[in-house]
């Protein structure tokens, strides 16, 4: 465990966990990243920034294709 590790709460290290996820499967575009794990460990995030973050994510026809199965 480094020392930043250490020095997190719980909701901070589970935000970042969440956030990494969502943004590893492409539901969430990187440059919304800090915003979304701001507010997931603050528990602040609304219906509006979840659409915000989603809408964000630039998406071609084939990743569409494979959403929509």
């Amino acid at each position: 465990m480094t020392m930043e590790q250490g020095t997190r709460t719980p909701n901070e290290r589970l935000a970042e966990i969440i956030a990494d996820a969502l943004v590893s499967a492409g539901l969430v575009s990187s440059s919304r990243l800090e915003d979304l794990k701001g507010k997931l460990a603050a528990g602040t995030a609304k219906p509006e920034d979840w659409r915000l973050w989603v809408e964000s994510v630039p998406r071609d026809s084939q990743s569409e294709a494979q959403i929509r199965e």
